[in-house]
C-alpha cells in the first residue's frame, strides 16, 4: 500500500464528514474511561510491517500535532439510539487506514463511558502544516476536527460542567433504583384529584418520570446500562433527573419505602407548604378505596354510611338528662315573627347571677325543672352542634361505642376560625386578653402586609419592630409579612396574665404597612373573659393607613371594651341556625354525647343543649375518623373522604343546638333560665 500525505488528507476528509454526519446530530457526546496514550501506541503499532520502518520519518503519522489530537479526541464517542457507542474510527475509510481504524474501534468499544465531552476551543488539532526544505516546502496534513458551539464550554466552566454531568448521571441512577413506579402512580392519583398541595406543578414531571421508570423496567438484558444512564441523564429534562433531591422526591421515596401515605404527605407539606397551610382533602388512592369498600362490606357497615339528622324519638329516655315536654315546634304566621329573630340585641351581663357547678345542675336542678331556656351568646356560634343518626335505624354501629349516633359541630371546630388559625400558626390563645387580625380569606389573593398594633397605657407600642413588652408581658407572637395565595393570614397580640398588665386603656389598631393591591379589608377579634368580640372592616386600606379597632380598659382587674370600628359582626348578625343570638331560647333536650350513653366511656365527653326550632343549614360530616372502631383504622383515609361526601339527610324536628366539650371543667359558664314550680330562676352553670 502506498502511504502519502494525499492518502492521509483523504482519510482526514472522511473523518470530518463522518463526524459531521453522525456525531454532530447528537446534543451530547461522551468520553471513555481509557488511557489515550495506549490508544496512540495502538494506532502506531497497527500499521502493516512495510510501513513501520518509515512512519517515524513521516509527520502525517507520528508527530506532536497528531498526538495532541489523540489526547483530546481519541476516546470521544457518541451513544446511539440503541445505547451502543460509536467511536470516531467506526467508519469505512480508505484501505490504507481501514485495518488500523478497525483495531482502534474494537479496542475502544471494550471501555466504559465515564464523562461528558466538552471542549474549550472551536477545533482540535492542526489541519495542515508546512516543512521547509532547502528549496521547497512540504505540505503535511494532520488529525483535525471542527468542534461546534454546542460542545464548547469556557475553560473556567469546563471542569465544573463535566463534574456536574457525572453527579447528574449518578443521581439519575439512584433515582430509578430507589423510586418505584407504584409510588409515582400513587402521587399522580393525588395530583389528578387535586388533593396534594401545589402538586399540579409536578404533573408533567411525574408523568415523564413514570415513562422513564417503565422504560427502565423493560430494558433488554443486552443493553449497556451505563450507556443508557449516561444518555438519559444528559438528554432528559433536569426536573426529572433531579427529582430525587426535591420535596417531591422525598414524598416518592417515603411511599416507595412503605411509609404511611398520610405521614409521607405530611413530610412533603412540611417542605413545600407555608406553615399556615391546611390540606382540605383526605389522602387516598384507588387501591385504598377498593380495600375500604371490601372491608365496609365485610363488616356489614354499608347501611351505616348513609346518615341523617337525629330526632327526639331516636333517643332512649335513659340517655336524656332533660326533655322539655311543654316546648312544641310552632310555625309563625306573620313575617314579623321572622324579622323578630334578626333584631339587634344588647349583650346581657349575668356576672351577678348565682353560679352552680355542672354536676349540681344535673343532679339537683334538672330533675325538678319544668322548662329550661339557654342564653345563646354570640360567642357560641362555633359551638352549634347536631346529633347524627344512620338513615337506616337498624344499621349497626361502626363507632367505638355501641350505638350508631355521632355528632358534628359548626365548621367541625369549637373555636372561631380566626382563633383556630392563630393556634395553627403557633400563637397563644389561652390568655387573658387577645387581639387578632385576619385577612386574605376571600377568593382574591390579598398580598397586603397588614400589621397588628397595641398602644399601651404608658404609650409603649407593640408591633413588628417591638414584639414584646417587658412591663406588661404583651407579645406579638404571630407576624405575617407575605400572605400565601389561598391561605388565611393572621397576626396575634396577646397578654397572658392581666395581673401583670398596667391599668388603663389599650388601643388596638391595624396598619397597612405595605399595600400590594388587596382591597378586602380585614377581620379582627378581641377576646377576654371567655367572650370573643368580632369585627369586620370591609374597606380598602391605603398605603400607611391606620384603622382603630377597639379600646380595652383594664380597671380593678376587670376589662371593658369600646368599639371604635363600627363594623362589629356580633351586633349585625343575630340569627344563627334559625336561632336568635343574645337571647334566651327554649331547650328541648339536654344529653351527653353518644360516646357516653349507657355504659360507654370513649374519648372526650360533651354536653348538648338541643334548642327548639334549631336547624343546621350547613353540610355536616356524618362522622369523624376518631369515632370509628379499630377495624376501620386501616381504611381511615377513605372513611374520611366518604364522610365529607355523603350528605346528611334533612329531617323534621332535628336535634340541633349548642354543645360544649367537658375536657377541661371550669373553663366556661353558660347561662340558663330554669322554671321550677312555675318560678323562673337564672343560673350560671360552670363547665
Amino acid at each position: 500500500m502506498e502511504y502519502s500525505d494525499a492518502k492521509f488528507k483523504k482519510m482526514q476528509s472522511q473523518l470530518q464528514e463522518y463526524f459531521d454526519d453522525y456525531f454532530l446530530k447528537e446534543d451530547f457526546l461522551f468520553r471513555l474511561d481509557c488511557d489515550v496514550g495506549e490508544v496512540w501506541n495502538l494506532y502506531l503499532d497497527s500499521f502493516p510491517p512495510e510501513i513501520k520502518g518509515i512512519y517515524y520519518e513521516k509527520p502525517w503519522h507520528d508527530c506532536q500535532r497528531c498526538w495532541s489530537w489523540f489526547r483530546t479526541m481519541a476516546n470521544v464517542v457518541m451513544i446511539d439510539d440503541n445505547y451502543e457507542i460509536k467511536t470516531l474510527f467506526d467508519f469505512e475509510t480508505i484501505p490504507e487506514y481501514r485495518d488500523v481504524f478497525k483495531t482502534l474501534d474494537e479496542f475502544l468499544k471494550t471501555k466504559q463511558v465515564k464523562d461528558l465531552f466538552l471542549h474549550d476551543k472551536s477545533s482540535v488539532g492542526v489541519f495542515r502544516s508546512f516543512t521547509e526544505h532547502e528549496d521547497w516546502f512540504e505540505e503535511c496534513h494532520h488529525f483535525y476536527l471542527d468542534i461546534p458551539d454546542k460542545f464548547y464550554k469556557g475553560s473556567d466552566e469546563l471542569a465544573s460542567e463535566i463534574g456536574d454531568a457525572r453527579t447528574q448521571r449518578k443521581l439519575f441512577e439512584d433515582t430509578l433504583n430507589l423510586i418505584s413506579v407504584d409510588a409515582v402512580d400513587t402521587v399522580l392519583e393525588l395530583v389528578y384529584s387535586k388533593t396534594l398541595y401545589r402538586s399540579n406543578q409536578w404533573k408533567d414531571t411525574l408523568e415523564g418520570l413514570r415513562d422513564v421508570l417503565k422504560n427502565y423496567e423493560q430494558i433488554d438484558s443486552k443493553c449497556d446500562l451505563n450507556n443508557w444512564f449516561w444518555k438519559k441523564s444528559a438528554t432528559l429534562p433536569r426536573n426529572i433527573v433531579h427529582i430525587k433531591n426535591t420535596s417531591m422526591g422525598t414524598l416518592l421515596l417515603d411511599i416507595t419505602e412503605g411509609k404511611d401515605l398520610e405521614e409521607a404527605v405530611t413530610n412533603y407539606e412540611k417542605i413545600t407548604a407555608p406553615e399556615n397551610y391546611q390540606r382540605p382533602k383526605a389522602i387516598y388512592t384507588d387501591e385504598m378505596l377498593e380495600e375500604a369498600k371490601a372491608k365496609i362490606a365485610e363488616l356489614g357497615y354499608m347501611d351505616s354510611l348513609e346518615r341523617r339528622f337525629a330526632k327526639l324519638e331516636d333517643i332512649s329516655i335513659n340517655n336524656v338528662l332533660f326533655a322539655n315536654r311543654d316546648v312544641r315546634a310552632s310555625i309563625g304566621d306573620s313575617i314579623f315573627d321572622e324579622l323578630k329573630k334578626n333584631v339587634s340585641r344588647k349583650v346581657h351581663n349575668f356576672d351577678t347571677v348565682s353560679e352552680i357547678s355542672l354536676d349540681e345542675f344535673i343532679n339537683n336542678v334538672l330533675p325538678r325543672a319544668q322548662e329550661i331556656s339557654l342564653y345563646v351568646d354570640s360567642k357560641f356560634k362555633n359551638n352549634f352542634v347536631s346529633l347524627i343518626a344512620p338513615l337506616n335505624e337498624d344499621a349497626p354501629s361502626m363507632f367505638q361505642w355501641d350505638n350508631p349516633f355521632s355528632w358534628t359541630y359548626e365548621n367541625n371546630i369549637t373555636d372561631s376560625l380566626m382563633k383556630e388559625q392563630v393556634k395553627k400558626m403557633g400563637g397563644d390563645v389561652d390568655v387573658d386578653l387577645r387581639f387578632s387580625i385576619q385577612w386574605n380569606d376571600g377568593d382574591v389573593w390579598d398580598k397586603n402586609d397588614l400589621d397588628a398594633h397595641s398602644t399601651e397605657p404608658d404609650g409603649n407600642e407593640i408591633y413588628f419592630s417591638k414584639m414584646k413588652s417587658k412591663k406588661t408581658g404583651g407579645w406579638l407572637d404571630v407576624d405575617i409579612i407575605n400572605p400565601v395565595n389561598g391561605e388565611i393570614a393572621v397576626e396575634n397580640i396577646q397578654y397572658k396574665h392581666k395581673d401583670k398588665m398596667i391599668e388603663g386603656e389599650y388601643l388596638f389598631r391595624v396598619h397597612q404597612y405595605s399595600y400590594r393591591g388587596g382591597d378586602g379589608g380585614f377581620k379582627a377579634e378581641v377576646e377576654f373573659d371567655n367572650r370573643i368580640h368580632s369585627f369586620d372592616y370591609p374597606n380598602k386600606l391605603s398605603q400607611g393607613e391606620y384603622v382603630n379597632v377597639a379600646k380595652v380598659k383594664l380597671k380593678d382587674g376587670l376589662f371593658t371594651l369600646t368599639d371604635l370600628i363600627g363594623y362589629q359582626i356580633r351586633l349585625s348578625n343575630t340569627n344563627h341556625w334559625n336561632i336568635a343570638l343574645e337571647d334566651f331560647v327554649p331547650v328541648s333536650l339536654i344529653c351527653f354525647s353518644p360516646n357516653y350513653w349507657n355504659d360507654n366511656e370513649f374519648g372526650n365527653k360533651h354536653i348538648f343543649f338541643m334548642l327548639n326550632d334549631c336547624i343546621n343549614d350547613t353540610n355536616p360530616s356524618g362522622w369523624f375518623n376518631e369515632y370509628l372502631n379499630n377495624e376501620l383504622h386501616p381504611n381511615r383515609k377513605v372513611m374520611e373522604a366518604l364522610s365529607s361526601r355523603i350528605r346528611v339527610e334533612d329531617t323534621e324536628n332535628q336535634l340541633s343546638g349548642v354543645g360544649f366539650s367537658l375536657g377541661k371543667l371550669g373553663e366556661r359558664k353558660v347561662t340558663v333560665k330554669v322554671k321550677t314550680n312555675n318560678i323562673d330562676r337564672i343560673w350560671n352553670v360552670i363547665m
